[in-house]
């Protein structure tokens, strides 16, 4: 009985590092969801909730230097997964230091 418990056990926490690995996010899809009004999008990610892009107010707080996060003319940016929306957005907000705060931009 001892050895079946403990070759239970061992299969168990074998698949814990891949269950971790498949959690962190990075490749989790990010779908909009909403418009919430004109220029202000609610996307929901698959592992940490929703994020509320206002788009109104970057552009205020950027004084229209659409630069800041567009290449060129403004077009669509990529954000379907979580490594495309904080390559984007970290390049700001780590300055603010908010980044490691998933509740700043996340809800769930």
């Amino acid at each position: 009985m001892k050895n079946l418990l403990f070759a239970v056990l061992a299969v168990v926490f074998a698949f814990v590092p891949v269950f971790l690995a498949q959690q962190d996010g990075t490749t989790s899809p990010i779908t909009k969801v909403e418009v919430l009004e004109e220029g202000v999008y609610k996307y929901e990610g698959a592992s940490k909730g929703f994020v509320t892009f206002d788009h109104n107010m970057h552009v205020a707080e950027l004084d229209d230097d659409c630069s800041s996060c567009h290449e060129g003319e403004p077009a669509k940016i990529d954000v379907s997964n979580m490594s495309a929306g904080h390559g984007l957005c970290s390049g700001c907000h780590d300055q603010v230091e908010d980044m490691e705060a998933c509740a700043t931009c996340h809800s769930k």
